[in-house]
């Protein structure tokens, strides 16, 4: 039996390639001799830019910028050996690294994001920016004012993001992203507005995915003309060689901490889904928690066979956090038990 084991990240509890090590110590408890592909991923958001240097061998690199509330941090950004250069938002402007009381997106900035870029583009022309995860609304005027507010023509960028929500609006970044960064429903029509008034003022036609990492994907799009939205997981399962290692697959094992109807609009199970679909190999999700939102018969479109909780029953946020590499691996144990009924 060839299983490939693809979750993402747990957030706020495990990294990607410990929730895969977690996954494969439970289903070798069933099937000790299954020759199991540990092939851990991400969706563009946090994690992304270790998973793309642990699958190409790139270069790790660390700078000390402005984090997300004015203050220094240690971000990593890295270089690819065909010479891109990776900078993931989240490392200069993530929410984990705002303290729960002081998260608030009308005072946090992406400038710190900036400062890694205006590094990154003295390396390389060509520059993949993973988006996601972020505690900022700014549409990415940090970064603007990092490089003087003058656009960088000639370099060839792609912009990796895994939402499609447009800049403004009921769908935009403040309405639906906003309210996960602190903001109070008071604080959406001014969010709104600002983000408003930065596309008057950039006159950059809109298209979906600028509402991505709070509206920074728009500005990105302005500074780097020509720059390209791409889903941040189908960039991650091409790097790692996923459609290759597929191939004689008999299931994909894959997870992330919540599976609701906004994981099917482009997050890291849906992507791995979709492609393992396309080869007709069946896939099981191990998840922290399943949306209410969500129905059987949405999953099986998707090309997810079954998702499976892991809590073995009522918990606090805080026991599923504290338990969660057991838990998956009794999750991985209890579906390789019923996968064994049909092999």
């Amino acid at each position: 039996m060839k299983v490939l084991v693809c979750p993402d990240s747990f957030k706020g509890a495990l990294s990607a390639p410990e929730v895969a090590s977690a996954m494969a110590t439970g289903w070798q408890r069933v099937f000790p001799d299954a020759e199991l592909v540990l092939l851990p991923v991400a969706d563009g958001g946090e994690g992304t830019l270790d998973v793309l240097l642990s699958a190409t061998g790139g270069q790790r690199l660390t700078e000390t910028v402005t984090g997300p509330l004015g203050e220094p941090v240690s971000a990593a950004w890295g270089l690819l050996p065909d010479g891109t250069a990776v900078v993931e938002l989240a490392q200069a402007a993530s929410l984990s690294l705002v303290p729960l009381e002081r998260r608030d997106p009308k005072h946090t900035t992406t400038y710190g994001v900036g400062e890694l870029l205006l590094r990154a583009t003295r390396r390389s022309q060509k520059l993949l920016i993973t988006l996601g995860g972020s505690a900022t609304n700014d549409g990415g005027a940090g970064v603007l004012e990092a490089f003087g507010h003058r656009q960088q023509p000639g370099h060839s960028v792609r912009i990796a993001c895994d939402v499609d929500n447009p800049l403004t609006g009921p769908r935009g970044a403040s309405a639906v992203f906003g309210p996960q960064k602190g903001a109070t429903p008071d604080d959406i029509p001014l969010l709104d507005a600002r983000l408003a008034a930065l596309r008057d003022r950039l006159a950059l036609p809109e298209q979906p995915g600028d509402g991505a990492a709070g509206g920074a994907a728009y500005g990105l799009r302005w500074l780097f003309p020509g720059a390209q939205l791409v889903p941040g997981i189908e960039l991650v399962l091409d790097a790692i060689g996923f459609d290759q290692h597929l191939a004689g697959a008999d299931l994909v094992l894959t997870g992330e901490g919540r599976l609701d109807s906004q994981t099917l609009g482009g997050k890291a199970i849906a992507g791995v889904a979709r492609r393992a679909r396309a080869a007709n190999v069946p896939v099981l999700a191990l998840v922290g928690s399943l949306g209410n939102d969500i129905r059987g018969t949405q999953l099986a479109d998707a090309g997810i066979t079954a998702a499976l909780p892991l809590a073995p029953g009522p918990c606090t946020l805080a026991e599923s956090l504290a338990n969660t590499a057991p838990w998956l691996a009794d999750a991985a144990e209890r579906a390789a038990r019923l996968t064994r009924l049909y092999s």
